[in-house]
């Protein structure tokens, strides 16, 4: 039996490496993001609004109170006052504007809202990459441009 690692005629070398060289797209145009929402609505704002109050003035009245009680048992502000009023009133008022915030970015204009301003902002940084590639092109001499 022949070794062929000893005579070295099956020996083959290998390529030279090759240097390879990224290209510029084409068409330096940018591409239309495919993401859309549309709000459809099978039912009115009306409703809509009703049942936010339902599900957040109840907690609202609670959070208020419960303020209240901690007021006037934790730091001796009397029952019927000013400063019981004020606590119990901007307990309630922080309650139920965390609710309408959370509330309106969770529905269907809210989201929308959201997507909105994420796909202007992905717009914003491809326009600034766009722009950094043609003064990149620019500064490189390219006769294209």
């Amino acid at each position: 039996m022949k070794s062929y690692h000893k005579t070295g005629t099956n020996f083959v070398a290998p390529a030279p490496r090759q240097r390879v060289e990224i290209l510029p797209p084409d068409d330096l145009a940018p591409m239309m993001p495919t993401a859309q929402t549309t709000v459809e609505l099978r039912t009115t704002y009306t409703d809509r609004s009703i049942g936010f109050q339902v599900a957040t003035l109840p907690i609202s009245i609670a959070f208020g109170v419960g303020a209240l009680v901690v007021a006037i048992a934790g730091y001796s502000v009397p029952v019927i006052s000013i400063g019981a009023l004020a606590v119990f009133w901007l307990a309630l008022l922080g309650w139920w504007l965390l609710g309408w915030a959370i509330h309106h970015i969770a529905c269907p204009d809210g989201i929308a809202l959201v997507q909105t301003l994420l796909m202007y902002r992905y717009v914003r940084n491809e326009q600034r990459e766009r722009i950094r590639r043609y003064r990149w092109l620019h500064d490189e001499g390219d006769t294209k441009l």
